[in-house]
């Protein structure tokens, strides 16, 4: 339960509507004695409410896909991404949110109050998995990372696989870049309004040199 009077949350107010399912509002607050401060990190934070989150979403038969953990001044915002065949759905996060919600409060996770949003993926998917790769190669995706290469940090194209422990891009100049995974910040799909055009333009172009 929530401590000092605080209403837990669950108001039931979930919105549907593209590019992803967002569940509504959980809050959680914990008291942790004076005595015994205990300073956060967002790692370790990430870290516990994926070991808490992920046997839920196997339970359920859903795909933990991202677990993001952010802190702005005094307020503690928790992001888990979830999908499933067919797409997550705004009962499936209500649901989730609160059994998760009721995790995190028993095992006091997050010290003080924390926001708890549950939603699906959405189009901008984060990569984290090389099975995720495997799974999403051929389309657009971004990697950002830790340390430049060749004076960049940002790349973008055509998300490849086929290599173990890396992720790689065709960039628009058919150059290819390979990544580990211990150089990669960031990597998520990216959304493409010019795809259909150059799929388009690359069957012209081969129907051309057919004839």
């Amino acid at each position: 339960m929530s401590g000092r009077g605080e209403p837990r949350g669950g108001s039931g107010s979930c919105r549907f509507g593209p590019p992803y399912v967002l569940c509504g509002e959980e809050w959680g607050w914990r008291d942790h004695s004076v005595f015994c401060p205990r300073r956060e990190s967002k790692l370790e934070v990430r870290e516990e409410v994926r070991l808490l989150a992920q046997p839920l979403a196997e339970e359920a038969g859903y795909e933990l896909v991202d677990v993001e953990f952010a802190v702005q001044g005094r307020h503690r915002s928790i992001r888990v991404l979830l999908d499933k065949p067919g797409g997550i759905t705004v009962g499936d996060c209500a649901i989730f949110s609160r059994r998760l919600s009721d995790c995190l409060d028993m095992n006091q996770t997050v010290p003080f109050g924390y926001h708890l949003e549950v939603s699906s993926p959405g189009l901008d998917r984060p990569l984290r998995t090389q099975e995720a790769v495997e799974r999403f190669a051929g389309q657009r995706a971004s990697v950002a990372l830790h340390e430049p290469v060749e004076a960049r940090r940002n790349f973008e194209g055509e998300l490849r696989a086929g290599r173990e422990g890396s992720i790689g891009l065709r960039d628009d100049e058919g150059r290819e870049w390979w990544f580990e995974w211990g150089a990669v910040r960031s990597a998520r799909l990216v959304v493409d309004p010019w795809a259909r055009v150059r799929n388009r333009a690359a069957v012209s172009q081969g129907k051309e040199r057919d004839e």
